[in-house]
């Protein structure tokens, strides 16, 4: 297995997606539940995945995700790993940010064809190879 991940949380398969399988090979679609935790959990504990970078679309099942949130930041090494919050409607963007400071939260505003995907993705892949 590959010593970097990106993870994809989400309830459901959406333009995130289709633009993440595009640019990562190595990229785990996984639906934002306990038992998902566990298996990201053991696998960074074990040291099968050193890096990832977990990307979560919250633009359904918010309290779900808000759960799934808090295992994270209760982890002591996923916690310190870089978090995208994704899918969210603009007016939902400050209370996010302040919830979870330490995320990254992408809001697109327009039409989806026009939100530049690629800058996004660059910094996630400059997070998954440690360089930010």
């Amino acid at each position: 297995m590959s010593t970097a991940m990106i993870y994809y949380l989400a309830w459901e398969e959406d333009d995130w997606l289709d633009e993440l399988l595009d640019r990562f090979p190595e990229l785990n679609a996984l639906v934002p539940t306990a038992k998902t935790f566990q298996m990201i959990q053991e696998l960074r504990r074990t040291g099968e995945v050193e890096r990832c970078v977990i990307v979560l679309n919250a633009a359904a099942e918010q309290e779900k995700c808000h759960q799934f949130l808090r295992l994270l930041a209760k982890d002591e090494q996923l916690s310190r790993d870089p978090l995208y919050i994704v899918g969210l409607k603009p007016d939902e963007e400050a209370a996010w940010q302040e919830a979870y400071p330490h995320a990254n939260i992408v809001v697109i505003t327009g039409f989806a064809v026009e939100f530049d995907y690629d800058a996004v993705l660059s910094r996630m892949a400059a997070d998954l190879e440690g360089v930010r």
